[in-house]
């Protein structure tokens, strides 16, 4: 999702690192396995970069395989890499809290609806203003289902 982007781009290390602890992933089974698990797919152009410099640091091993009819490159977390995350137990406990919630989030439909929800902020101007009564006749009473739940008055 994009209103996520900023949080995890300064995680991704943790989050590569992590996802590697679990099994050794080729570079697009590692942005798969992140979209699966935290809600966000990251570009190649962050992922790649981003192995490249754990390799140098010792962190991250690469063994060329055979898939097939190509060769793709594995990546594995080393010795080293598993110590650095023991470093690393707090972000952890986040990025599981953080996933625990993307889970509930995806099998809600919350996700989807995030991602309408701002679409149609984007768009709101376009559509006709009997559809945008619509709208605000669903979520006043989504805006009441949530004040019930959160104990709180409405902000209309």
């Amino acid at each position: 999702m994009e209103m996520d982007r900023w949080y995890f781009k300064g995680m991704l290390r943790v989050i590569v690192l992590k996802s590697l602890a679990e099994k050794p992933l080729h570079g697009y089974g590692l942005i798969a396995r992140i979209e699966s698990e935290y809600g966000f797919k990251p570009s190649p152009g962050a992922v790649y970069p981003l192995l490249r410099k754990l390799i140098e640091e010792g962190l991250v091993a690469v063994e060329a395989k055979r898939e097939g009819d190509r060769v793709v490159k594995v990546y594995s977390l080393t010795e080293k890499g598993a110590e650095y995350l023991k470093g690393c137990r707090q972000t952890e406990l986040m990025l599981e809290d953080l996933s625990r919630k993307m889970r509930i989030a995806r099998e809600t439909g919350l996700l989807t609806l995030a991602k309408n929800l701002l679409w149609l902020f984007r768009n709101i101007e376009k559509l006709p203003p009997e559809r945008v009564e619509e709208f605000k006749k669903k979520f006043m009473e989504l805006n009441g289902m949530f004040s019930e739940v959160r104990g709180l008055q409405t902000w209309m």
